[in-house]
């Protein structure tokens, strides 16, 4: 209670000085700490929950602030969890994660404190604060450098803030034009609305007005938004000064003033040094601001007039529509014809006009000069009328004189021009945000992006809409980067699917909403969610995994919006290498060929207990070549080797010959041993594949040899021939075409009888003892019945255990029809050496003796 009733003061001095911004964070901090007091079980609760009612009225009262109950749960992590809905409590594994990155180029930069009051730094010395860390300065500035001096030793009276102003920055040697940019965007942002905080409420100390101030003992603590987290950035004033007498880093024109200057330092900092190569000015302005970054490209999927509205509704209209939604830089890419711009910069977007149908932008560079030369510049007599000028307050003949680095430019040049526009949303306008951090390491799954979504980190985003007009919503992915020189090779996304109910998904089918894989540490998809509660599942995707991805996942939600990992389906999983090779590339189950495909013997093991949660699930999954299309199944068999299928021995099977990956799930599958067939649609495609078997319950995986595999093969080609030996099943039998077998030992047979060049037909195999004269004695053996025959596959018959005979054995191959012609081909394997002989005999004395 005593550290509300201080939180409430602090809240009455932040409302008094209209800092709306300070008000909802300091509103929200008072709120977790009566909701973690709310928790204790051995407390009479009954006064605090009168003293909570009362300032949920109070925040409900403060008019113009979104400072209603669902706005204060923007801290949520788990927003439908009763009595914490107000509590961002971190998992263990995100604390984690976000601790391991806050060590960036080698120095540590800790999260920011949740309460103020915890920023626990001393800002008053007897001498003057020296960071030890001294940033590395670039090659431009090491050529000019004389000293590092403090703002003491080169300004009269120096002040943090003396106007905040875009017009002011002026950026030097350093290469970080996009962080000047934003700086500039912030600062014009900051003067609009003189009592919103933007960029200097990252800056402490701060006096008791909740300002920042010039500090006399140079210590300055700077907030940033980094690798998913506020972390705390700590600088002295010593700026970098040349042999010329200049400061040699961004500063301001405005005597004394320091805060440019000071900032980029704490930024630079974090980024390595003055050496820094560079970034984009959407990735710096939400590191300053937190202001949700949006890059998009001006190439052939552009869309022109859809992007001048988004940009100008973006900005505020009038006094009844006063708001700035978004923040707005632009950047060229390499140019030919340079018009007086700046090839691969940034500039600032201060503002924007549409004028009798003339769409203009006023911009500036951060150079604070050279200017843009061509239509509606300060060289263009034509174009600017008095009407115009009037409208846009515009002084042609003062801009014609002054160099100051700002000025307009039309939208079609911006277009033909510039590479990137880039929009930073201002994160209020949402009620809700919900953030998850998370990894993906790089030993879990395949380290080139497949087609194959197992492996990567999915999400269930649920939003419950209870408008009727849709409710829009914001996915942000940012991967946490701890080396920021290195060149950046993780183009990253994400994908959102709407028809999954949130579940998780396996293949790469087309999503709702795809993500452009970049190699920005950001990537943002909007969508608007309809009336209703909805569910989606989103998807982590990478190009190429060279390392383990950490990343944060934030949803911005006009509605409410729970946001939680979908979490590993099956405790037990295997991993199958196998290989289709000459002998094992069978195709489909068109092909003759189809009983050499690979095949593996599952045994799936009865549950722990007779929960129904506990029966058996499978998962199959077979990836392989992207070129290739290929099919699982797995069928009703006692884990023998299968030649041909009926519809009624598949248990399952995936979803037809999918190009690169296919999978096939299925609940309630009772204990025992199974057969798993992995095949390509095309037969003789030769190459490697995974087979993964998952399950909740363990399971064992052995590969099924091929037929007759380690056994001697004799291979017959013979032809039925019509009114000579196609006699059929039922008429004269004995006559059908026969062979002798002799053998010395005792040996086992496998017989398969095939008719590669006939329509599919009944064909069947006996195998009998001999009898002197070439008589049929007793059936031994037989392919069993005909109503299983006519597949493309042939008969087979089981293992035959023949002993040694002096007289051997005769086997017949027979079809079901009479008459039925065509050539037939016959394998027998033996795991001894035998003889095999065709019978030919004159058929009356055939026919007469049987």
């Amino acid at each position: 209670m005593v550290q509300a009733k201080h939180k409430l003061d602090q809240i009455s001095l932040q409302y008094e000085q209209k800092n709306n911004q300070e008000v909802l964070e300091l509103y929200k901090c008072l709120l977790e700490i009566l909701m973690k007091a709310a928790m204790e079980e051995t407390r009479d609760k009954s006064e605090l929950v009168k003293f909570m009612n009362k300032i949920f009225e109070r925040a409900e009262d403060l008019k113009g602030l979104p400072t209603t109950m669902s706005s204060l749960q923007v801290r949520s992590s788990n927003p439908g969890a009763e009595n914490a809905s107000l509590i961002y409590k971190l998992s263990s594994i995100e604390d984690a994660i976000l601790k391991k990155n806050s060590i960036i180029n080698g120095k540590n930069f800790p999260q920011w404190p949740e309460e103020p009051e915890e920023l626990n730094e001393q800002f008053e010395f007897e001498r003057p604060f020296v960071d030890n860390d001294v940033l590395e300065l670039s090659i431009a500035q090491r050529e000019k450098f004389d000293s590092w001096r403090r703002p003491s030793e080169i300004m009269n009276e120096p002040e943090l803030f003396k106007m905040v102003s875009s017009t002011a920055i002026k950026q030097d040697v350093v290469t970080d034009c996009s962080f000047v940019a934003s700086l500039c965007v912030s600062a014009a942002y900051q003067k609009r609305y003189g009592n919103k905080q933007l960029i200097t409420r990252c800056i402490f100390p701060k006096n008791k007005y909740g300002h920042p101030y010039y500090n006399p003992s140079g210590k300055y603590v700077i907030k940033l938004i980094f690798n998913g987290a506020p972390r705390k950035v700590v600088i002295d004033d010593f700026l970098p000064f040349s042999r010329d007498g200049t400061l040699m880093c961004t500063f301001s024109t405005n005597k004394n003033e320091l805060w440019p200057s000071i900032i980029e330092k704490a930024y630079l900092k974090l980024m390595g040094g003055y050496n820094f190569p560079g970034s984009n000015s959407g990735i710096d302005l939400y590191i300053l601001t937190g202001w949700i970054p949006e890059q998009i490209f001006i190439d052939k999927y552009f869309e022109k007039e859809t992007m001048w509205k988004r940009m100008l509704n973006s900005q505020p209209k009038d006094d009844k529509n006063p708001d700035q939604h978004a923040l707005i830089t632009i950047a060229t890419g390499h140019l030919s014809d340079t018009k007086g711009l700046v090839p691969t910069h940034a500039y600032a977007v201060l503002d924007i006009r549409e004028f009798n149908d003339i769409r203009l932008l006023l911009v500036k560079n951060p150079w604070s000069h050279k200017r843009w030369t061509g239509p509606f510049s300060h060289l263009d007599r034509v174009n600017w009328t008095p009407e115009l000028m009037k409208a846009l307050d515009y002084d042609i003949e003062r801009a014609s004189n002054v160099d100051d680095g700002i000025f307009w430019i039309d939208f079609d040049s911006v277009c033909e021009y510039f590479y990137s526009i880039h929009m930073n949303w201002n994160p209020e306008r949402f009620r809700y945000v919900v953030t998850k951090h998370s990894t993906w390491p790089i030993n879990v799954g395949l380290r080139k992006d497949t087609v194959n979504l197992a492996y990567n980190p999915q999400f269930c985003l649920e939003i419950n809409n209870e408008s009727e007009q849709p409710s829009e919503v914001y996915l942000l992915l940012s991967k946490h980067i701890t080396v920021t020189e290195e060149e950046n090779e993780d183009f990253i996304t994400l994908h959102v699917y709407n028809d999954t109910n949130g579940e998780k998904i396996y293949s790469d089918k087309t999503p709702w909403k795809k993500g452009a894989y970049v190699n920005s540490p950001h990537i943002l998809v909007r969508f608007d969610a309809p009336t209703g509660i909805t569910r989606y599942t989103i998807v982590v995707a990478q190009i190429n995994r060279f390392k383990t991805l950490d990343f944060t996942l934030k949803c911005y939600s006009i509605s409410p919006a729970t946001l939680s990992e979908i979490s590993k389906k099956y405790q037990n999983v295997k991993h199958i290498s196998g290989k289709w090779t000459n002998q094992t590339a069978g195709g489909n189950p068109s092909n003759i060929t189809y009983l050499n495909n690979p095949e593996y013997r599952v045994s799936i093991s009865p549950p722990v207990s007779n929960s129904p949660s506990d029966k058996p699930r499978v998962l199959l999954m077979l990836e392989g070549p992207k070129k290739f299309a290929m099919d699982v199944r797995m069928i009703w068999s006692n884990g023998k080797r299968i030649a041909s299928l009926t519809t009624k021995d598949i248990l399952m099977k995936s979803s037809g010959y999918r190009n690169g990956f296919c999978y096939c799930e299925k609940d309630d599958i009772k204990p025992g041993d199974y057969t798993i067939i992995v095949s390509t649609y095309e037969p003789g495609l030769i190459g490697e594949f995974t087979l993964t078997v998952a399950s909740n319950v363990t399971f064992n995986v052995t590969s099924i040899p091929l037929e007759g595999a380690g056994m001697f093969k004799k291979v017959i080609q013979g032809q039925w021939i019509k009114g000579f030996n196609a006699m059929g099943y039922q008429h004269d039998f004995y006559l059908n075409p026969s062979y002798h077998l002799k053998i010395s030992e005792m040996t086992t047979i496998k017989i398969r009888l095939q008719t590669p060049e006939m329509n599919p037909t009944p064909t069947h195999i006996k195998v009998f003892e001999k009898r002197p004269n070439n008589l049929l004695g007793r059936e031994l053996a037989n392919s069993g019945d005909f109503a299983y025959a006519g597949f493309i596959q042939g008969v087979c018959t089981e293992d035959i255990s023949l002993p040694s005979s002096d007289q051997g054995y005769v086997i017949v191959f027979c079809t079901w029809e009479k008459d039925v012609a065509g050539k037939f081909i016959a394998y027998i394997y033996s795991d001894r050496n035998i003889t095999i002989e065709e019978i030919i005999h004159e058929r009356n004395e055939l026919r007469n003796n049987n």
